[in-house]
């Protein structure tokens, strides 16, 4: 395999995301990163064994269903818009546990739909005194997910954006490039300074107050590769 191949992706190079506005008309995406220490898919698949004549004793096992059950666990972060919005929904059922995930892979294969936010609790405080409070909860697809492959097999070499401007109470979406075109072009998103402006997991801009400063943008199968875009907020 060619050094520039991507080979064995570490597991941070995965995005899984949650819609934290299910009820709004467009998705807000907020990525579970910080403060996560461990993703963990898993199948439950429901399952049928049928003994057939032909077969002469040897079953044959069918897949009746089938459903994937990330667990998720970590450190409780406050302020971390995918936890909060997680922790806000523990005393919700029906709907109010419903919402949207994506699962982006290291080679740009999205598994994406609805799912049902389990195992949770409101906030974590339990455990020794100087001890990190917890987190954890289980996304688990709801429905058949939509599968879209793509076979990105190079390292990013290089992401580009160009700057933004938004006005207070706008968003505008960083449009970031990854090369090679063969690489994942997933990336990640950090604001240097939330009060002047925050960013989805997506790149979208959210303007707060008059002022600058810097989005981090890192190709997400490759993370040490990243540029800075300039983000400049002006009154409406």
């Amino acid at each position: 395999m060619a050094k520039s191949d991507l080979g064995f992706a570490r597991n941070y190079a995965n995005a899984l995301e949650v819609n934290t506005t299910p009820e709004a008309a467009a998705p807000t995406w907020a990525i579970l990163s910080r403060g996560i220490t461990s993703i963990t898919p898993s199948p439950n698949e429901g399952t049928e064994d049928k003994d057939y004549y032909d077969g002469y004793g040897t079953p044959t096992t069918d897949v009746t269903s089938t459903q994937i059950q990330y667990e998720v666990e970590g450190d409780r972060c406050y302020g971390d818009p995918a936890q909060d919005y997680i922790a806000s929904c523990a005393l919700e059922t029906g709907e109010g546990r419903r919402t949207q995930f994506r699962h982006t892979a290291a080679n740009g294969d999205v598994i994406e739909g609805d799912c049902t936010l389990l195992n949770l609790t409101p906030n974590s405080g339990q455990g020794e005194a100087s001890a990190l409070g917890a987190f954890s909860c289980t996304i688990a697809t709801a429905g058949a997910p939509a599968f879209k492959p793509g076979g990105k097999l190079k390292l990013p070499e290089q992401v580009t954006a160009e700057a933004v401007t938004v006005n207070v109470g706008g968003t505008k979406a960083i449009a970031a490039e990854v090369t090679p075109a063969e690489a994942n072009g997933k990336c990640f998103y950090a604001s240097g300074d939330t009060d002047v402006a925050t960013v989805d997991s997506d790149g979208t801009v959210h303007g707060v107050k008059d002022g600058s400063c810097k989005v981090t943008v890192r190709a997400a199968s490759k993370p040490s590769v990243m540029c800075e875009v300039e983000v400049t907020v002006s009154a409406a």
